[in-house]
């Protein structure tokens, strides 16, 4: 029983062999929407859920294809499963809110590969469908499926993860801005040579797809007060990489962020160890990691600057800020943080688009950067997403903001938004000192 979906059938027992192995079931004890909770106290929702929600949905387009298109390769059918099922197998505690931080230079999805090919639970159960499985699944994720409608169902601008995540991320939230017609997408979906397109049919329903994400990410993943908790803890990892006592929970923390982890120490680590690392951490002898350790555990918090983020700020900015906290005798580079997060609502990746250009939650919600004082955190975009394709009245594809103005005029929108974070009592003077270095 799965709230967003109803009854969700799993009917093949190699996914249910995939779903028993422990490094799925890791996914129970790591929350999907970070340190939302802090904000939308029902945002406790868990990476296992969304996973068995993207399977479904999986599975509910599979069977429209063959409906609308006729038979799929049952081949490329386990594929798709199997890529939908285990997408997120390798992320750390708390998702997105310590992605780069815990383990440095190693995203969530180094640490899925390794998953797939290395000698774990699911590596096995994959091989035993098919030797060459894990090598299949692991090309899907990194958009090299073949046929390319597989890596385009799992990794696009209308897959089954956004779509998964967007209707449990709003339920768990309460944000009721987040929905969709889930059923009317499906329902208009077919292939076209290698490719997936909506039917024309389907555009209203694909449009409020993309309004709906723009509204979740500005309303909920880039809430200030969310955003606040995850610089904060960011803050607190950072600390204790230097000033971390020598426990054990703190030890096998430092082999990761040191680098000497190995899969399975990463493979043991989930949100229950941080919430042992914060409360060991706030009873520590390093005053400030057991300060910020206790404001992030009573949500105490450091406070945004700016009622609602700005577009940018000029440099001199963070050197203002940080000598005002500085002289309320806060050190810096744990008490003054900046946030920056960008988002693209909607791209058609179009021949002109500049190289380098920035997106965060290119993959999902709340990975933008939070960094502290002096930094601004940021994620190349990764590879161009396929662009929503649809199936016009003419029998050509067009892409869909060429015949939706609502969705082209998203398109030409880079949206930015910068805040500082500083303890409650430097706010004041540091919102005065700053507000004329305000750009954009």
């Amino acid at each position: 029983m799965d709230p967003v979906h109803g009854i969700i059938v799993v009917r093949h027992r190699w996914l249910l062999d995939l779903v028993d192995t422990p490094e799925f079931q890791r996914l129970r004890r790591i929350r999907q929407l970070g340190a939302s909770f802090a904000t939308y106290h029902g945002a406790e929702h868990t990476r296992f859920g969304h996973s068995l929600g993207a399977l479904h949905i999986m599975e509910r387009i599979l069977a429209r294809l063959e409906e609308a298109s006729g038979p799929v390769d049952q081949e490329a059918a386990v594929l798709a499963r199997a890529a939908a099922l285990l997408h997120d197998v390798g992320h750390g505690p708390l998702s997105h809110a310590l992605e780069g931080i815990l383990t440095p230079g190693l995203g969530h999805e180094a640490w899925t590969q390794r998953i797939l090919l290395e000698d774990t639970a699911v590596h096995r159960r994959l091989r035993a469908v098919d030797p060459s499985l894990p090598g299949k699944v692991a090309a899907v994720l990194a958009g090299q499926a073949r046929p390319a409608w597989i890596s385009s169902l799992v990794a696009s601008q209308l897959d089954v993860d956004r779509m998964d995540y967007l209707l449990r991320d709003a339920l768990y939230t309460g944000a009721d801005y987040g929905r969709f017609q889930l059923d009317r997408i499906l329902h208009t979906l077919a292939l076209d040579g290698e490719q997936v397109v909506i039917h024309h049919k389907g555009l209203q329903a694909a449009e409020e797809y993309v309004l709906s994400r723009y509204f979740m990410y500005w309303r909920v993943y880039l809430h200030k007060t969310t955003r606040g908790q995850e610089v904060l803890l960011r803050a607190i990892v950072e600390r204790a990489k230097t000033h971390g006592p020598a426990d054990p929970v703190t030890e096998r923390l430092r082999r990761l962020w040191e680098g000497s982890g190995s899969l399975a120490d990463f493979l043991s680590v989930d949100d229950t160890d941080l919430w042992v690392a914060l409360k060991t951490w706030a009873h520590g002898l390093d005053p400030v990691l057991a300060d910020l350790s206790r404001r992030f555990l009573s949500r105490r918090l450091l406070k945004p600057v700016f009622p609602a983020p700005v577009p940018a700020l000029a440099p001199e900015a963070l050197t203002v800020a940080a000598d005002i906290v500085a002289r309320a005798g806060y050190p810096p580079e744990s008490y003054c943080l900046s946030d920056s997060a960008a988002n693209v609502p909607y791209d058609p990746y179009t021949h002109h688009d500049p190289p380098g250009q920035t997106e965060l939650f290119a993959e999902g919600p709340a990975e933008a950067g939070a960094a502290a004082f002096g930094e601004v955190s940021v994620r190349p975009r990764k590879a161009p997403q396929q662009p929503i394709l649809v199936a016009a009245a003419s029998g050509q594809r067009v892409e869909i903001s060429q015949l939706s103005p609502l969705i082209r005029a998203l398109s030409r929108q880079r949206l930015a938004a910068v805040n500082l974070y500083v303890p409650e009592e430097c706010r004041p003077a540091v919102r005065q000192a700053v507000r004329s270095l305000v750009r954009g």
